[in-house]
């Protein structure tokens, strides 16, 4: 079974970079998605939440966004993370 520290991995070894350390709970690091941003060049602002980022990077790959990609939480649930993956993959294919 795939977790969300699995999809983190992978997005940081499309993107060439370190993987972030995993917060309690597997809670997703914002320092993800930072990591996107800034190794494509998306130009996406640094204060919007983890979800706003992370509909941005999907969205900038052309891939739709869906509303249980996000938690009430504010965090990105696992397949909101697997969306920015192949969102990541669209980028450096």
């Amino acid at each position: 079974m795939t977790t969300k520290a699995d999809i983190v991995w992978n997005i940081a070894i499309k993107l060439g970079v370190e993987a972030p350390k995993m917060s309690t709970g597997s809670t997703e690091p914002r320092e993800i998605f930072d990591l996107v941003n800034n190794t494509l060049g998306l130009g996406i602002d640094r204060r919007l939440t983890k979800p706003d980022m992370a509909r941005q990077i999907v969205e900038a790959a052309g891939l739709p966004w869906n509303a249980h990609y996000e938690s009430s939480g504010g965090t990105v649930t696992k397949v909101g993370l697997e969306a920015v993956l192949e969102a990541v993959e669209h980028f450096v294919a």
